[in-house]
């Protein structure tokens, strides 16, 4: 080799070796949170790409259950990423204060539109806004004619309800005690007023660094172009926890 052209003698990773200091915790003590914005802490200081080929419904899930948060990619039309979102925002939460509803007349066909679109297994019949039943699958498993009314095949009888302001360990406890999976509240008026399931109880247990918002839900973000204002209505309207304006130049 022409040492004329060796700029300068230098070392690479092999060459050092990083001796480990004494510290005064264990790893399961320290503290990796972190400020996304003045509202919103996240777990582990991990955002992932707003990439059509990196962050979508599945790993927006994953990561905020485990601690970061996700940034929906803008490759999409506005209102497939809006279901994105939303598929988000609805796949955990502590009491679902707004939950999905069909009526006594509605088929059954439509309602297995419903949950496999939104990915629930249960859905609140209700009239009006009293409620009048369940439907969940275990309701449908050997139901052949989905043409069928909502009301000739949903639980009706010997609902299992609390009372509007039934809290997680109050929920827990009665959905053990009846072995269901599905608490409905009602308020004094006999009306839907949310709905706690047995999965997002375990959720919360099983995933305790999760990042949540104010109603136990997902966090998730969500990327707009520079002066997209009609994605940003949307992505608000799908209650995003932030938005991020993703662009190839910052000067456009």
């Amino acid at each position: 080799m022409d040492n004329k052209r060796i700029v300068a003698e230098g070392i690479t990773f092999d060459d050092v070796l990083l001796l480990p200091g004494k510290s005064d915790f264990v790893p399961s003590q320290a503290d990796t949170s972190t400020q996304l914005t003045n509202n919103i802490q996240i777990n582990i200081p991990i955002i992932s790409a707003a990439m059509d080929t990196v962050t979508e419904t599945a790993l927006a899930i994953a990561l905020a259950q485990e601690g970061g948060i996700g940034i929906i990619h803008k490759n999409l039309d506005i209102a497939a990423q809006k279901r994105e979102v939303a598929k988000v925002k609805r796949s955990e939460n502590g009491v679902i204060q707004d939950p999905l509803t069909l009526a006594p007349d509605d088929t059954v066909s439509r309602a297995l539109e419903v949950m496999n679109e939104q990915n629930v297994s249960g859905i609140p019949i209700v009239r009006g806004r009293k409620l009048a039943g369940i439907l969940t699958r275990r309701d449908l498993k050997f139901l052949k004619d989905e043409s069928v009314r909502i009301d000739t095949v949903m639980t009706k009888d010997n609902l299992v309800t609390g009372p509007a302001d039934t809290t997680l360990e109050q929920a827990m406890e009665i959905l053990r005690h009846h072995k269901v999976e599905k608490l409905l509240l009602v308020n004094d008026g006999g009306e839907l007023a949310g709905l706690i399931t047995m999965r997002d109880i375990d959720r919360f247990q099983q995933y305790p660094r999760a990042v949540r918002d104010e109603r136990g839900r997902l966090r998730v973000g969500a990327a707009v172009g520079p002066q997209d204002f009609g994605r940003i209505a949307a992505m608000i309207d799908a209650e995003v926890d932030g938005i991020v304006v993703d662009t190839a130049h910052g000067h456009s």
